[in-house]
C-alpha cells in the first residue's frame, strides 16, 4: 500500500479523461487543472492503471470535464475494469447518460455520480447554460435501471439559487432509489465567479438533517463524511473547504487528461508528468508514482 509522508494511505485514483464539457456551470473549477494540450489514449490510461493497481491502488473514478464526450469512453471503462481495480466509478453531468448507461455497466462500471443542482428547468439552464434537465432525468432513470449501484446525485448548494429545493431533492432521491450528496461550494472558483454571493454554509442544513434522521453514520474512509437516513432517503454532506479532517482522510491521487499525476486538488504546482515514463519502463512509471506520493501533503494542515 502507498502511504504518504503524513501517514495517509493512497487507495484511489481519480482519472480526468477530458476537459471538454457540454455544459457551462458558472462555479466549475475544472478539477483544479491547467488547460490540457492532449488527451491520453485508452492504452495509456490502461497502462497507468495497471501500474497503480500494482502499487496497491484499488479504486478508480473516471471524471472530466464530461467523460461521456469521449467517443472511446466504453474502452476506458473496460480498461479500468480489466486492470484489476476493485471499484470503477464515474462522475458525469448525465446529459448523455440515457443512451449508454447499460453499456457502461456491461463494460465494468460499478457506480456513478450524476451532477444535478436543481429540479427546476429554468434554474437548471441558469446554472449550466443549457436546457438539458430532461436529458439528465432520463440519464438517472437509465443508470438505476442498468443496475449501477449506488447512483448518487451531486447537488452543489448555492445560496439564493437552490437551497430552498433540498426537501424536494430528498423526495426525488427517495422516489428514484438514489443517494443525495449535498456539496458545499468551494472557494476555488473560476475568475469572475462570486464565491461570497453563492456560498451557503451547510452546517444549518446538517443540523436540520440530524434532527430528522432515523440514524446517522460517519464514514471515516470517506473523509469523515456523515450520512443521514431520513424516512428511507439517504443524504450525505460534503464539506471539504477549510476542513482539516477532509485532508486528513484524503486517499486519492489524480490524473489529468494530458497525463500528469496531481497530488492535491487545490494545488497545481507539484504535478508529476508521466509523458516520458509512458514511453519507458514500468519501473520508470513506478518511480513517477512514488514521487507524486512524496509530494502529497494536507492543504489544510
Amino acid at each position: 500500500m502507498l502511504v504518504d509522508r503524513f501517514g495517509r494511505p493512497v487507495t484511489g485514483i481519480r482519472v480526468s479523461v477530458t476537459e471538454r464539457c457540454n455544459l457551462r456551470c458558472f462555479y466549475c473549477h475544472r478539477e483544479g487543472s491547467s488547460p490540457a494540450t492532449r488527451e491520453l489514449t485508452v492504452e495509456q490510461i490502461e497502462r497507468i492503471l495497471q501500474v497503480a493497481k500494482g502499487l496497491g491502488i484499488t479504486k478508480v473514478k473516471i471524471t472530466g470535464g464530461e467523460p461521456l464526450l469521449r467517443n472511446d469512453i466504453l474502452g476506458i471503462v473496460k480498461a479500468a475494469a480489466t486492470s484489476g481495480m476493485d471499484d470503477v466509478s464515474m462522475t458525469t453531468n448525465g446529459t448523455k447518460l440515457a443512451g449508454i448507461a447499460s453499456q457502461l455497466a456491461d463494460a465494468g462500471l460499478n457506480r456513478i455520480n450524476i451532477s444535478l443542482d436543481t429540479l427546476d428547468p429554468i434554474k437548471y439552464k441558469q446554472i449550466t447554460g443549457a436546457p438539458m434537465l430532461d436529458a439528465v432525468l432520463r440519464g438517472i432513470k437509465a443508470a438505476v435501471e442498468s443496475g449501477l449501484r449506488p447512483v448518487k446525485i451531486n447537488m452543489v448548494v448555492l445560496r439564493g439559487v437552490n437551497e430552498n429545493e433540498i426537501d424536494r431533492m430528498i423526495d426525488f432521491v427517495r422516489g428514484t432509489g438514489t443517494i443525495l450528496q449535498l456539496i458545499e461550494l468551494v472557494d476555488f472558483l473560476p475568475t469572475g465567479a462570486d464565491y461570497a454571493r453563492y456560498h451557503h454554509d451547510l452546517r444549518d442544513i446538517e443540523e436540520a438533517l440530524r434532527e430528522k434522521a432515523d440514524r446517522v453514520i460517519v464514514r471515516e474512509d470517506m473523509h469523515a463524511r456523515p450520512k443521514y437516513f431520513v424516512d428511507g432517503a439517504e443524504i450525505e454532506i460534503v464539506r471539504p473547504m477549510h476542513n482539516s479532517r477532509f485532508c486528513a482522510h484524503c486517499r486519492r491521487i489524480r490524473l489529468t487528461p494530458d497525463g500528469k499525476l496531481k497530488p492535491c486538488l487545490l494545488r497545481d504546482d507539484n504535478l508529476v508528468d508521466l509523458s516520458d515514463a509512458l514511453s519507458g519502463s514500468t519501473q520508470k512509471m513506478v518511480e513517477s508514482f512514488l514521487r507524486a506520493i512524496y509530494y502529497r501533503e494536507p492543504y489544510f494542515k
